[in-house]
C-alpha cells in the first residue's frame, strides 16, 4: 500500500504557504491561511498531475473516501494477505531484542494504527484504487495535494508497475528503498502540482524545491501518536530521503531520468540516502548470517543503513549515529531460538573502509552497553578482514 503521511502533507502545505507559492506573496511576515477550495475534482487534479509528471493516465482510478477505522481494517487485511504471520512475529521479536520496539508492543497492531491516525490517503496496486482517509480529505488544500500524491502513485503504476515484495518494509532493506523511490516521486510531483495549481506553470524554481525538502527534513510524526520512535522515523523516511533522491535525479535529467529510475530502482537504503551510490550503482555486499549449532533459525535477512542508523540512535544521538552508519557496505542478521522461547540474534556488517568500520564499532559498543552489557558481544574483526563488525545478543533466561 503506497500512502501519504499526514505529517508530511501538513509540513509541505505550511512551507509552501509561507514562501508564497500557494496563496500569493503579499510581502507580509505573517503566515497566510490556506484558502477554502471545497472538495477537489478528481479529473482536474489528475490533469494537473499529468502535466507535472509528463505522463498520461490510461484511465482514472476509482477514488474512495474511507474512515480511519476502514483504513486500518483494509491495511491489516492487505498485511495479512501479503505477509505470513510468522514473518511479522519474527520481525517483532527482532525489533524488541534491539529495543526498537517496547517489550509489550504488537507490531501488527502498530502498523494498523498508522493507517487510522497518521495516513491521509493510500493507493492499492492490487485493486488499482485509491482512498482518502477522514473528513479532512474531502476538501481544502490538504485534500487536494493528498489526492495529487496518490494519483501520482496510480499514474506510475499504470506506466511502470508497483509491486509488493511481501515485506512490512521494516525488515527488508530493498523493499524500503523501492518504497522511498515511489514516495519520493509522488512527493516531488505533489510539490510541483501545488505550484502549478497556484501559478499555472510547470517550471518550478530550484529554490522552491529546496524549501520543500527542508520542510520534509523537519517533518515528524509526533510522539503523541503513541508510536515508538523507530516506527515514527520509518514512516517519514521514504518521503524525506526519497524526495531528495528524486529531486537530484530530476534536476540532472528531467522526469525522463526519473522514469528510468523507476525501471532500475535503488536496491538499498544506502543508495537512497547517498545519491552518488545509486548513480554509481554501488550494490551492497551480501552478508549471510546463520544460526549457531544446536539453535533453530527463525528468520534471516538484510540489515540496511537506515536500520543501522536507527539502532545507534538511542545511545549515540541522531547526528553521531548518522555519521557512524555512513560507509555501510552491507549488513545481515539471523534470529534464532533455543530451548523453546529463548531467542538470540546476530548482526554482521561490512564497511567501505577500515576507518568506517572502526568508527561504527565505537558507536556500536555504546549501543551494546545500553542493550544489556555482557549479553551483547561486538567485534570489529573476523567478519570480512578488518572491515567487518558483528553484534551478538545471546539468549537470556
Amino acid at each position: 500500500m503506497n500512502r501519504s503521511i499526514a505529517a508530511v502533507i501538513a509540513s509541505l502545505v505550511a512551507i509552501l504557504a509561507v514562501v508564497g507559492l500557494l496563496t500569493g506573496d503579499d510581502g507580509s511576515d505573517e503566515e497566510p491561511a490556506a484558502p477554502d477550495r471545497g472538495e477537489p475534482s478528481v479529473a482536474a487534479v489528475a490533469h494537473g498531475v499529468e502535466r507535472v509528471r509528463r505522463l498520461r493516465f490510461d484511465r482514472l482510478p476509482r477514488v474512495r473516501h474511507v474512515t480511519a477505522a476502514q483504513a486500518r481494517a483494509e491495511a491489516l487485511h492487505e498485511l495479512d494477505r501479503e505477509i505470513p504471520p510468522d514473518h511479522v512475529a519474527a520481525e517483532e521479536r527482532l525489533l524488541k531484542l534491539l529495543e526498537l520496539l517496547p517489550p509489550d508492543a504488537k507490531l501488527r497492531d502498530l502498523l494498523g494504527q498508522t493507517y487510522s491516525s497518521e495516513v491521509g490517503g493510500y493507493y492499492l496496486p492490487r485493486t488499482r484504487t485509491l482512498a482518502l482517509v477522514g473528513e479532512g480529505s474531502r476538501g481544502g488544500l490538504l485534500g487536494e495535494i493528498t489526492l495529487a500524491h496518490e494519483l501520482t502513485h496510480a499514474l506510475e503504476d499504470q506506466h511502470f508497475g508497483i509491486e509488493s515484495r511481501g515485506s512490512t518494509g521494516y525488515r527488508r532493506d530493498r523493499s524500503t528503498a523501492e518504497t522511498a523511490l515511489h514516495e519520493g516521486t509522488a512527493t516531488i510531483a505533489m510539490v510541483d502540482y501545488a505550484v502549478l495549481s497556484e501559478t499555472g506553470t510547470t517550471e518550478v524554481p530550484a529554490s522552491v524545491r529546496e524549501e520543500a525538502l527542508g520542510a520534509l527534513d523537519k517533518a515528524v510524526v509526533p510522539a503523541s501518536s503513541g508510536l515508538p520512535r523507530y516506527l515514527r522515523d520509518g514512516l517519514v523516511f521514504p518521503y524525506a530521503a526519497g524526495a531528495r533522491l528524486v529531486n537530484g535525479i530530476e534536476a540532472r535529467g528531467g522526469w525522463a531520468a526519473v522514469d528510468r529510475a523507476l525501471e532500475d530502482p535503488p536496491v538499498s537504503t544506502e543508495q537512497v540516502m547517498h545519491r552518488a551510490k545509486y548513480e554509481a550503482r554501488e550494490r551492497p555486499v551480501r552478508v549471510r548470517v546463520g544460526s549457531p549449532a544446536g539453535a533453530e533459525l527463525v528468520e534471516q535477512g538484510d540489515f540496511g543503513e537506515f536500520d543501522t542508523e536507527q539502532l545507534l540512535r538511542a545511545a549515540n544521538g541522531r547526528e553521531r549515529a548518522r555519521r557512524a552508519a555512513a560507509g555501510w557496505g552491507g549488513g545481515g542478521f539471523a534470529l534464532w531460538r533455543v530451548g523453546g522461547e529463548r531467542y538470540g540474534l546476530e548482526l554482521r556488517w561490512v564497511w567501505d573502509s577500515a576507518r568506517d568500520a572502526a568508527d561504527f564499532a565505537r558507536a556500536l559498543r555504546r549501543s551494546a552497553r545500553r542493550l544489556g552489557g555482557a549479553s551483547v558481544e561486538s567485534s570489529d574483526k573476523g567478519v570480512s578482514s578488518d572491515k567487518g563488525v558483528s553484534l551478538t545478543l545471546a539468549p537470556r533466561d
